[in-house]
């Protein structure tokens, strides 16, 4: 069966609208960063490229379309190129890829509606290989080069460099009507290529964007995303590692619970954003304030309250720090209805020496700490020491129990 060429541009425009609106969809679905929003123009621009060409394939009177057209083309090649320079943190530089697009489409309108078909068509073809190249050299220069999918890209954008290449030199040495040009690269081969390509890209685009929702995923595991303090997923693990390479070096190290006040009488009187608020401050105070190599984690017991784990300090360090969190803590007052709120924390502290370098008994040793510091009237820090002295600024636990 034959197909002319109208009825070849309605399918291309058809399956390339299929294939660039599942990546646009895929991409609306996710939080909007700027590789997506990118590479959703590459498939915008391939659908106006499909549509374009097949409005001047219909009717010579629409010959404004062809610049359209040729400037989508380029588009949607520089456009790649440009979501991978932002995939890897760099400047997209999309100004670069739109003046391509402008020149390509500017040089086409120049021509006039007696230019014909092939208006504009050098500066289409050269502009289009060179976009598709440097998407080619950015991905495999960069990040994307580590995952599978984007070596398919590269090879991808490096097949349709190359094709555009060779296009452009038969074009120049033999001209568009030539055997050879209508025969291997001609606007039915062309049109073919094309709607691979996009097919081609699309799925590989969707499943690099796939991967790094997944690394977010794996992110938000790790991290809080209100307070940015580790979760418990990841704050046990590397303690227990830091526990353990102190004690084989016999070198003290320290946890503290710090256990924000009134978050409950917050909620109650302001509402929960607000209570939520003041953890967020309590924890961000923290974490300006942490030393070097410092573990910080949201209380897996309890949501209120942090965790921090200090190597190599003795509780004395630890007490001085904790009231210097509680100083600031209370110069950063809570904005609320008719006024403002100084916060408060009750801070308690274990010396892992004293524990046997237990990361569950620090955990619950400096929790009861700072539940002690609650009871005695809040706003303090409690040391959990066997011998009950206390320390300055702060003050003692009742003797517990040697492990």
């Amino acid at each position: 069966m034959d197909l002319d060429l109208t009825t070849l541009l309605v399918l291309s425009a058809l399956v390339v609208l299929m294939s660039s609106g599942m990546y646009i969809a895929e991409a609306w679905a996710r939080d909007g960063a700027t590789v997506d929003r990118l590479w959703s123009l590459t498939f915008a621009s391939a659908v106006i490229t499909a549509v374009a060409n097949l409005a001047t394939g219909l009717s010579a009177a629409l010959w404004w379309a062809n610049a359209v057209g040729n400037g989508a083309a380029v588009l949607t090649a520089f456009a790649v190129w440009s979501g991978a320079r932002a995939y890897g943190g760099r400047r997209s530089l999309v100004e670069v890829s739109l003046a391509a697009a402008l020149l390509a489409a500017v040089t086409t309108l120049v021509a006039g509606p007696d230019g014909g078909f092939w208006a504009g068509a050098e500066v289409m073809l050269a502009a289009t290989a060179v976009g598709a190249l440097l998407a080619a050299r950015t991905i495999l220069c960069g990040p994307l080069r580590a995952f599978r999918a984007g070596s398919a890209l590269a090879l991808i954008v490096l097949i349709a460099g190359c094709y555009y290449l060779v296009r452009l030199a038969v074009f120049l040495g033999a001209g568009p009507e030539s055997a050879p040009f209508q025969t291997y690269v001609g606007t039915e081969v062309t049109t073919l290529v094309g709607v691979l390509l996009v097919n081609g890209g699309a799925f590989t685009m969707i499943a690099l964007r796939g991967q790094h929702a997944d690394e977010r995923a794996h992110e938000v595991r790790n991290f809080d995303p209100m307070t940015g303090a580790r979760t418990h997923h990841s704050f046990e693990p590397r303690a227990l590692a830091q526990l353990r390479s102190a004690e084989q070096a016999g070198a003290p190290a320290v946890m503290i619970a710090i256990a924000p006040e009134s978050l409950r009488e917050i909620a109650v009187a302001f509402g929960r954003p607000y209570a939520d608020r003041a953890l967020t401050i309590c924890g961000e105070i923290a974490q300006m304030l942490l030393p070097p190599r410092a573990l910080m984690g949201r209380d897996a017991s309890d949501g209120q309250a942090f965790q921090v784990l200090i190597p190599a300090w003795t509780v004395e360090d630890a007490a001085a720090w904790a009231t210097e969190v509680r100083t600031e803590l209370i110069d950063a007052p809570l904005s609320v209805p008719g006024g403002a709120l100084r916060l408060t924390a009750s801070v308690g502290v274990a010396g892992a020496r004293k524990y046997a370098y237990d990361l569950g008994e620090l955990c619950a040793t400096a929790r009861t700490a700072s539940h002690e510091a609650i009871a005695q009237g809040g706003n303090r820090v409690v040391v959990a020491e066997t011998d009950g002295r206390a320390l300055d600024g702060a003050a003692p636990m009742a003797p517990s129990k040697e492990p």
